[in-house]
């Protein structure tokens, strides 16, 4: 594992990723990056970049467009043409996107949705990662990567941890989707940043775990957990009367990553997961 990784962003994957590597704080930066420039990047003189930042609460990127906008496409570009200024081709950049740009479950061939299928945006907030995903890959002349995961999740407590949202509703949906936990994407991105290869640049990768679950299966493994009650079922009808913007289900499939990267099975990394959460819970 490399020793110097920046790591922008402080929110749920944020916070993961640095307790997993070791960060100093030096190295862990907030996602406002006015006070990032030439200078201090020379000077932090990191070995990769990882940027994790971003607004992800839908009915937030609805109200707050120009906000959203700035925090999940303007500024992931302006760092990527930052660094590519610093430090030419010599320093990676990883970017953390969505599998939210896919409006599925599956494709209109009824198939998983692969790393390159075009986006098919449901809610704002999907539309300015995959803005941001095609003008990154657009300016690509230097080492970057783009990770797409889904429905992230940990054992941390956080507002934004899959487990935390699935544990406070009443119902859930029975309908499959991709989910990816952050050992996932740390694994991924330690196993890319090892490789001497350089064919994995330029890319974007779907990051998952392999099969699919549903937000009902994940309340029911919560709920053996003693973390809740038994969720009742919930309708895509149902749900789409009363959640806007709308809510979307996506199962995603990358032969690239599979071999590269060899994901556990999502029902065993659930549960290791959940069982990590409730202990956490318990402290």
């Amino acid at each position: 594992m490399l020793k110097r990784i920046l790591l922008i962003g402080k929110g749920h994957l944020g916070t993961f990723l640095k307790a997993r590597w070791g960060l100093p704080d030096a190295l862990h930066w907030i996602s406002e990056m006015a006070e990032l420039d030439e200078e201090t990047l020379r000077a932090l003189d990191p070995e990769a970049i990882v940027n994790t930042a971003g607004k992800t609460d839908l009915r937030w990127c609805e109200d707050n467009p120009a906000e959203c906008f700035r925090c999940n496409t303007s500024a992931p570009l302006t760092v990527y043409r930052l660094v590519k200024r610093t430090f030419k081709t010599r320093v990676p950049y990883i970017h953390l996107s969505s599998g939210c740009v896919w409006d599925g479950p599956y494709s209109s061939e009824g198939k998983p949705f692969q790393p390159n299928d075009p986006p098919t945006p449901a809610c704002f907030y999907a539309w300015t990662k995959a803005a941001c995903d095609s003008m990154l890959r657009t300016e690509c002349d230097s080492p970057l990567l783009i990770l797409r995961p889904r429905q992230v999740y940990s054992p941390l407590a956080s507002s934004r941890n899959t487990l935390t949202k699935l544990a406070s509703y009443p119902k859930l949906l029975d309908t499959p989707n991709s989910m990816t936990s952050a050992d996932t994407i740390s694994n991924t991105i330690q196993t890319i940043l090892n490789l001497k290869e350089h064919e994995h640049w330029g890319r974007i990768l779907n990051v998952y775990e392999r099969g699919f679950s549903s937000p009902f299966e994940v309340g029911m493994f919560l709920a053996e957990a003693g973390l809740r009650s038994v969720p009742q079922k919930l309708t895509k009808t149902e749900l789409d009367m009363w959640h806007k913007p709308k809510r979307v289900d996506a199962v995603i499939e990358d032969k690239y990553f599979e071999e590269l990267c060899t994901p556990p099975s999502v029902q065993s990394e659930l549960r290791r997961n959940i069982a990590l959460y409730a202990a956490n819970a318990k402290k």
